[in-house]
């Protein structure tokens, strides 16, 4: 599980970085990713204009059908957590939705 878990935090944290907006550092521990959102907040995206990691949560879960944890549920907006505690298709998957929605800011 250990090789597992290092493997999709690789592919999650990777795959997050290359969305233009989107920082990700590399979690030490746990098995969740809290990428900084900020650079992609204020954008329009799909007529809709998230300006707190909530509304872009939101958002997120309507248009790419995937659940991600806005940041206000721990302290700051700005930020998302995505949990990589699933298999490595539905990882790439999700992710891979969240890039395609997020591409057409």
């Amino acid at each position: 599980m250990k090789v597992a878990f290092d493997r999709r935090r690789r592919t999650m944290v990777r795959m997050l970085n290359e969305i233009d907006g989107v920082v990700c550092p590399t979690p030490q521990g746990a098995f969740y990713v809290y990428p900084s959102v900020k650079g992609v907040l204020g954008r329009t995206i799909r007529g809709r204009t998230p300006q707190t990691s909530a509304e872009l949560a939101t958002l997120i879960l309507e248009e790419a059908e995937v659940a991600v944890v806005p940041g206000e549920a721990f302290g700051p907006s700005g930020y998302v957590r995505l949990s990589y505690a699933l298999g490595d298709e539905d990882l790439a998957e999700g992710v891979g939705r969240i890039q395609r929605l997020l591409a057409e800011a």
